[in-house]
């Protein structure tokens, strides 16, 4: 990205994301047609937009992911297998994030369980039962694993100003 075509310099980032912490969801709305340059999706919450943004603001100063990282992700929202994780298991301390109906649920790994909310379950499955209120895959409600995806190019966003 050319330093001219940037939204915040450097020196200002600091100030830029200290406003995205302290904006109303108008001013957000606004901040995210002008940063990505799209429309955002609707029923963002407030939190997971001043995430978006804080991180987008950052890419846009700093730099972005490596291109492997990227394509890793790009794998990965195909429903392929990423080199990452094929295998991997999640360990104590990961954390598991999930938009459902408008509020961001975390989970963290523990030993022998996971932790919502103060609350230890022994699966991810009764986790994404008590959020939906419906039987799911616990590990599929959090992405963790998925169908694959045959035949399908996914439509590719730019990742930090950078051309898909």
């Amino acid at each position: 990205m050319n330093p001219a075509d940037r939204l915040v310099a450097v020196e200002d980032l600091p100030e830029a994301l200290a406003a995205v912490e302290t904006a109303d969801r108008a001013a957000l709305l606004d901040l995210w047609r002008e940063v990505i340059g799209a429309p955002p999706p609707k029923n963002l919450s407030l939190p997971f937009l001043r995430r978006a943004l804080t991180f987008e603001l950052q890419c846009q100063v700093l730099g972005g992911p490596k291109i492997r990282t990227l394509e890793d992700l790009d794998r990965i929202a195909a429903g392929s297998a990423s080199r990452a994780s094929v295998g991997t298991k999640l360990r104590p301390g990961a954390k598991l994030v999930r938009e459902w109906q408008g509020r961001t649920w975390t989970v963290e790994v523990i030993d022998g369980g996971f932790l919502m909310a103060g609350e230890r379950y022994v699966s991810l499955s009764a986790i994404a039962r008590k959020i939906t209120g419906a039987r799911w895959s616990g590990p599929r409600f959090f992405g963790l694993v998925g169908e694959r995806v045959q035949d399908a190019t996914p439509a590719k966003p730019s990742h930090c100003g950078r051309a898909a």
